[in-house]
């Protein structure tokens, strides 16, 4: 049973110690492969002075969402905005944006296999669909204050819809929005690494970062995914590009 793994119901921004450390390794190891060792212990003074900054000029704010999300959770925002914020001016807002984003998804296949004990719960006894919809359900449950969100569950296909994202309201307060979509990302290129060892299929055709009004995620069971979806109302043939 899904429910006796130690990560069962734990909330999003609860994250293991030791995913956080291999997290931070993969993502050392990609700002090295991209700006040199050299480039990067340049960056290293500027982006502490930056993470200075931002704590200084938004301390209520900061301090509000340490209460909220937890001291790992808000470190890790002051951390990519204070990247986001170094990156090399060559790169501009929206190229700063994509490296980030793409190192992000080299990430998202190891943290979503964390956070969901991907190993262990794979070898749960029983139906391997239902203990992760069991699963997923506990964890959005206990980031209800996070991310609210209902969920409904028609057996072969399992939805949670979320009506309001943390991840848009840090940024927004730290004067990135563009990172609110950096979630969104993660899990395109997270949820696919670990669907064939839950029997599931992933799409999520709207997202709140990206200018829809909820977060739809949609896992149909593994060969039950229907050729077209119904977005905003009109059903249209589905593909892998329209994931938000």
């Amino acid at each position: 049973m899904s429910k006796t793994l130690a990560q069962y119901g734990n909330a999003l921004n609860e994250f293991p110690r030791g995913l956080l450390l291999k997290q931070a390794r993969i993502f050392l190891s990609q700002l090295r492969r991209l700006y040199g060792t050299l480039g990067l212990l340049r960056m290293m003074v500027p982006i502490m002075r930056q993470r200075r900054r931002i704590q200084k000029t938004h301390r209520g704010p900061v301090a509000k969402l340490r209460q909220d999300w937890g001291s790992g959770a808000v470190n890790e925002a002051l951390t990519m905005t204070a990247l986001f914020n170094t990156l090399p001016p060559v790169e501009g807002r929206e190229g700063a944006y994509e490296v980030l984003k793409g190192i992000f998804q080299e990430v998202a296949p190891h943290s979503m296999k964390g956070l969901y004990q991907s190993d262990d719960l794979a070898h749960c006894d029983g139906d391997r669909f239902a203990n992760f919809k069991a699963f997923h359900k506990a964890m959005f449950d206990a980031s209800h204050h996070l991310f609210p969100n209902t969920q409904t569950d028609e057996g072969d296909l399992f939805t949670s819809t979320v009506t309001q994202c943390a991840n848009v309201e840090v940024f927004t307060v730290l004067e990135v929005p563009e990172l609110g979509r950096l979630g969104c990302d993660h899990d395109l290129a997270g949820y696919p690494a670990i669907a064939d060892r839950h029997d599931f299929e992933f799409r999520r055709p709207c997202t709140i970062a990206k200018g829809a009004d909820a977060c739809e995620f949609r896992f149909y069971r593994k060969g039950t995914a229907p050729d077209t979806e119904v977005i905003d109302g009109v059903s249209v043939p589905w593909d892998d590009s329209l994931n938000r």
